[in-house]
C-alpha cells in the first residue's frame, strides 16, 4: 500500500495532518514526517498530547491523513502529496509502544494508522 513515492515523501521533512470525526466537528492534529515510522501499510506516530484526537477515535476510528513534499517528483513535476484514508487506534503499552518511547521519551502513547487507501494528489 505504501508506494516508493510515498516513502520518498516521508523521508523529507514536512507536516503530517491527521483528521478524525469528532462528535460535533472534525478534529485535526499535526506531526512531523520525521516522527512517523512507515510500515508497508501503516504509519506509527508518537503521541504526546492529542487527547482530543483520542476522544475522536473512540467515537469513530476512521482517519484522513495528508502528507507532501516539494522535493519529490510528482505527477506534474517537482512536488507531490498524498491523501491517505484508514483506521487509527491509540496504544499505550506493548513492544511497539516501548520501542517508540525509547526514541521519544515524551510519548504517552502511539497512534497506529492502518492505511486502506493512498491517492497521490499532485
Amino acid at each position: 500500500m505504501v508506494s516508493d513515492t510515498l516513502k520518498a515523501v516521508m523521508q523529507k521533512e514536512g507536516v503530517v495532518a491527521i483528521v478524525a470525526q469528532g462528535k460535533a466537528f472534525p478534529h485535526v492534529v499535526n506531526t512531523w514526517h520525521s516522527y512517523v515510522s512507515v510500515g508497508n501499510d501503516s504509519f506509527i506516530v508518537p503521541v504526546g498530547g492529542m487527547h482530543g484526537m483520542e476522544e475522536a477515535l473512540n467515537h469513530d476510528n476512521r482517519v484522513l491523513v495528508t502528507v507532501g513534499s516539494k522535493e519529490v517528483e510528482g505527477l506534474h513535476g517537482m512536488g507531490t502529496g498524498f491523501l491517505l484514508s484508514g483506521h487509527a487506534k491509540m496504544i499505550s503499552d506493548g513492544e511497539e509502544y516501548a520501542l517508540m518511547k525509547k526514541n521519544y521519551p515524551w510519548a504517552r502513547a502511539i497512534m497506529n494508522i492502518t492505511i486502506l487507501n493512498a491517492i497521490q494528489t499532485v
